[in-house]
């Protein structure tokens, strides 16, 4: 029986997944140079062992409330060449959800602006959204981004 294994993330009191295989590693929360002029969505650049990345808030990006967490995480992230963290609530723990427990998102769900959600799993009767973290960002956006923090 295939499975699949997901980094577990929550926004306010909400859980998210992404898959395991999109995440570099996961950060503490550290300091953030805010970047100007930048999208709303970009809290600033994170400086990480030397290398320069851009963090996306995710409660931003999904046009959440952004309610204070104290463990806030940093999803690292690679899209090609590129490093892009994340901002979350908390990220320690792994799921590995059968496949069969895994489900294509709802129609209903999916527009045009909201095509990050991959699919949905059943874990632990509980409901949770996948989040394919290449698709959050346009290529534009990410362009954007990158031309920004040079």
């Amino acid at each position: 029986m295939a499975e699949k294994q997901y980094i577990v993330f929550k926004l306010n009191d909400e859980k998210f997944a992404a898959n395991i295989n999109h995440i570099a590693s996961i950060t503490e929360y550290a300091s953030i140079t805010s970047l100007p002029n930048a999208p709303a969505y970009v809290d600033g650049l994170l400086n990480l062992r030397g290398d320069i990345i851009p963090v996306v808030n995710l409660k931003k990006r999904f046009k959440m409330n952004d309610t204070t967490a104290r463990d806030k995480r940093i999803l690292i992230a690679r899209k090609g060449e590129l490093l892009i963290g994340f901002l979350v609530d908390d990220a320690s723990q792994s799921m590995t959800v059968e496949e069969q427990a895994i489900l294509p998102p709802p129609k209903i769900a999916i527009k045009r602006d909201n095509a990050y959600i991959s699919e949905v799993c059943i874990h632990n009767n509980e409901l949770v959204i996948v989040i394919d973290l290449d698709r959050i960002l346009s290529d534009d956006e990410i362009s954007e981004i990158m031309d920004m923090s040079e």
